[in-house]
């Protein structure tokens, strides 16, 4: 674990060999508490750069449902707009055969 190193350092005397493991357990102390924090820093870095994001998402997603609603819209004009030349074509191929007709009764063709 990572944590064993320090294990075998704990419970030390008073003595000289003591003292000089203490002095190097002391740095070792600074140093992993300078670690953390350093990670810390990180930490926070990265959790406003998530906020930001998880913002972006979801005005991303907003603008998303927006435009499918638009396209959905758009679609259905469209699909109007068709039937209805559609149904124009229709009468124009009547009044066509109706003046065929016509003519053709009357003469003129």
């Amino acid at each position: 674990m990572w944590f064993e190193g320090i294990s075998g350092q704990v419970g030390l005397g008073r003595s000289a060999a003591g003292v000089n493991a203490t002095e190097g357990l002391d740095e070792r102390l600074h140093s992993a508490e300078r670690e953390a924090g350093s990670h810390e820093r990180d930490m926070s870095s990265f959790e406003r750069e998530r906020i930001d994001l998880e913002h972006r998402v979801s005005r991303m997603e907003a603008e998303l449902e927006s435009l499918r609603k638009r396209r959905l819209e758009v679609y259905a004009r469209w699909w109007n707009a068709r039937d209805d030349r559609d149904r124009a074509r229709h009468v124009c191929r009547r009044l066509r055969k109706k003046i065929d007709k016509a003519r053709k009764r009357g003469g003129e063709g």
